[in-house]
């Protein structure tokens, strides 16, 4: 369940779950369980768990009945609800990706999200400027934690010159109010050159590593441009040298953390290490991945899987196949070296590195690949019989940013796309 509906409009009922034995069908709405009013995902995981629910249900003519009935063990509460729309973000940052989209993008891909229970329940970035106050207790009584929340900056005048928000000078007091509480948060810094990085960077991390263990880690991450920032503030691109600097930063803190505190707490994104030509750290320098969907280890697992033998290209239908591994600019180095140290036997493998002309050269990350700029990569490469695909340039497994889908560029190249390498135990 990606988000739900208030009141829940049901989607989908799983026929062996708990939901359809009690009647409930598609396009109805849950607006309660045992007298509590369902707001969220929250609202609904802890009122769901109760051994005994007593639902009121708004069915679609208007009319309401509660039904009742007991939880089982084994027995899922089957039902999938229709996306509810988050909470909007009121900051104007000057380097927000939102904005870098070219015209005519799908309207989901424009929505500034900044909402809490998205950051708790799925691990979205939130920057904390628009909680109220009863959310703020909300998250405090409930105790929901870990969270996840943008930074950028502690100094006041930065961050709301970053933000373009007054009321984002704050974030210590919020975030010493959340640690005092109990709150676990997860922070990031997007680093810009020329307003975040240098000595204002080394404050972020002092301050934000100051309140270990409230503040359990601190990524730091380099900004994305895009060719689409017509009319938008000039930020300069990120370059090598500013990712060896930023490096140099992370690991003087990373060995002064470890020696005081036993943690690294403060991470640098895969990119960073990309871009400045350096080797990622060994996987137990990431202390369990904890930020591993925000870039921060992803390169590093993707080795180890793949020289393990974890993950391979086998062979399919008993035959010799071309097979292409497509990629973006910035991890290709990576990837042909470890074809190199370890090439599959039984297929011709080969690397599809595909330049991003939707976003500009300035990409080169394999998450923001789009499906017409993979098809041009791979019919200029080609013939191959079969493609594996990075999984983070896919939602659902099936949609690009671009709205062409992998069905569609299956169709397009006659052979079948693959989501990421072959595991060696199928």
């Amino acid at each position: 369940m990606i988000g739900l509906s208030d009141p829940f409009t049901v989607a989908a009922v799983d026929p062996n779950g708990l939901a359809f034995r009690l009647g409930i069908r598609r396009g109805e709405r849950i607006v309660a369980i045992n007298d509590v009013p369902l707001h969220d995902e929250i609202d609904f995981a802890a009122q769901s768990s109760e051994e005994f629910l007593r639902i009121r249900i708004l069915a679609k003519d208007g009319a309401t009945r509660d039904v009742e009935g007991r939880r089982e063990y084994g027995v899922p509460f089957g039902a999938e609800f229709e996306a509810r729309q988050p909470k909007r973000c009121h900051n104007n940052c000057v380097f927000c990706f939102v904005y870098q989209h070219p015209k005519g993008v799908r309207r989901e891909l424009l929505i500034k999200d900044d909402d809490y229970v998205f950051s708790f329940v799925h691990g979205n970035f939130i920057t904390l400027t628009n909680l109220s106050e009863i959310e703020f207790q909300r998250i405090i009584d409930e105790r929901l934690s870990p969270l996840y929340v943008s930074v950028h900056a502690t100094d006041p005048e930065v961050r709301v010159r970053m933000m373009k928000n007054p009321k984002s000078g704050k974030i210590l007091e919020q975030i010493d109010r959340l640690c005092a509480a109990g709150i676990e948060i997860h922070t990031q810094l997007v680093i810009c050159p020329g307003l975040n990085d240098g000595a204002v960077l080394t404050k972020s991390i002092v301050e934000l590593a100051g309140r270990h263990p409230g503040v359990a880690t601190i990524a730091v991450v380099p900004v994305g441009l895009t060719k689409h920032r017509e009319r938008l503030p000039q930020l300069r691109v990120f370059t090598r040298e500013d990712a060896v600097a930023a490096l140099r930063e992370v690991h003087r803190f990373q060995k002064d953390f470890v020696r005081r505190m036993k943690t690294r707490v403060v991470f640098a994104a895969d990119e960073m290490y990309t871009l400045a030509g350096e080797e990622v750290p060994p996987a137990a320098a990431y202390e369990g991945f904890p930020q591993l969907e925000n870039g921060i280890g992803m390169l590093r697992q993707t080795m180890d899987r793949w020289l393990s033998g974890k993950d391979t290209v086998r062979a399919r239908n008993g035959r010799r196949e071309r097979v292409a591994i497509v990629t973006g600019a910035s991890a290709a180095p990576t990837m042909e070296r470890l074809l190199e140290e370890r090439r599959p036997a039984s297929v011709d493998a080969s690397l599809c590195v595909v330049r991003n002309e939707y976003f500009g050269d300035t990409v080169t990350v394999s998450g923001l690949l789009v499906g017409a700029d993979i098809q041009r990569a791979l019919e200029a490469r080609g013939p191959f019989d079969r493609v594996l695909l990075p999984p983070n340039c896919l939602k659902e497994e099936e949609l690009f940013l671009d709205d062409r889908t992998r069905s569609d560029l299956g169709k397009a190249l006659g052979i079948p796309i693959q989501i990421g390498f072959d595991s060696s135990r199928a």
